[in-house]
């Protein structure tokens, strides 16, 4: 009794480890995007990183095999990459969001410090009528507007 449980043991764990080895890239790569999905908003550099590193090397496999996939598998694989792109989109308009808005608000002071430098009355009004014109909640609220068609939060 003792052999048939061992056998049988033997026999499921050779069935896990040989179906966990014959994944195939379109399923490898489908759960590696599902599981950044769940947890790229909480990534840091050194997680993109990393991501990006596996991400790489599941897309340079599919393209040194990729005459050997069917039609559906590359469908499959492509729409997987665009998946993954799209999250790393999203981070970069994240990032790139915080240094524009940053750089909106800093943009009347700096008006104000050329104001306060220029000696001559006709030059200091233009500008300070400059600097009255520009309406900083508008812009961040069309920026704003930009980030939410990219579904940055």
């Amino acid at each position: 009794m003792r052999k048939h449980r061992l056998a049988a043991l033997a026999a499921a764990l050779a069935i896990t480890v040989g179906c966990a080895t014959t994944m195939s890239l379109p399923d490898r790569l489908d759960k590696f995007v599902e599981k950044t999905e769940k947890e790229y908003k909480n990534y840091d550099d050194e997680d993109w990183r990393k991501s990006r590193g596996e991400y790489d090397s599941l897309v340079a496999e599919f393209n040194d095999n990729y005459d050997s996939f069917s039609t559906s598998d590359k469908v499959r694989t492509m729409k997987a990459m665009s998946r993954y792109g799209a999250m790393a989109l999203e981070k970069e308009i994240s990032e790139a969001s915080g240094s524009i808005g940053d750089v909106l608000e800093s943009i009347p002071g700096t008006l104000n410090d050329i104001i306060e430098s220029i000696d001559t009355a006709r030059l200091r009004k233009s500008i300070e009528g400059l600097t009255e014109n520009i309406d900083t909640a508008k812009l961040r609220e069309k920026l704003e507007a930009i980030i939410k068609i990219f579904g940055v939060e």
